[in-house]
């Protein structure tokens, strides 16, 4: 009897560092839909780590997140366009910030004009496929806030030939 108690109690050990591991540490996700085409494509799988944005560290232009929007249940992982105070435009499908011209080689599609002053909390999110993205443009969806951010998108593990970092 007493060998089950310990069998039992690091089983539960385990469980518990292993649910520590996944909700603080880093998560696998899978993608779903084409609005970050063509760098993540339906169906792959990316390593996420959950460490990125705690303890008052905020996510950079151009990384690749997941997060959650205000009134939605899903997440989404979607690309930070823009960060507070930053002043967006699209214009004849080409992107300015703060009014310097920026290179994007991961679109895969251009996006109507645009444009968005973020005030000094709010973050746009853009999936890559601009064409095909529900993203920070929408009305009902906007941009976010700093506790938006569930963690950052670091690697393709699967499929096996796309495994690889994530730009």
């Amino acid at each position: 009897m007493r060998r089950w108690v310990g069998t039992i109690a690091a089983l539960l050990i385990c469980a518990a560092l292993g649910l520590a591991v996944r909700l603080w540490g880093v998560g696998l996700v899978r993608i779903t839909g084409a609005s970050m085409n063509n760098t993540l494509k339906s169906g792959d799988i990316v390593l996420v780590t959950r460490f990125d944005y705690r303890g008052g560290r905020h996510p950079a232009f151009g990384d690749v997140a997941e997060c959650r929007f205000p009134g939605r249940e899903d997440t989404y992982v979607k690309r930070v366009m823009g960060l507070p105070g930053d002043d967006i435009a699209f214009s004849q499908g080409f992107l300015t910030r703060n009014g310097e011209g920026v290179t994007e080689p991961y679109v895969s599609s251009v996006t109507d004009d645009y444009h968005v002053r973020l005030a000094e909390d709010q973050y746009l999110l853009l999936g890559d496929n601009r064409a095909e993205s529900y993203d920070s443009r929408m009305p009902d969806m906007g941009p976010v806030g700093a506790e938006a951010f569930s963690g950052r998108v670091r690697a393709i593990v699967w499929p096996l030939d796309r495994i690889g970092g994530v730009n």
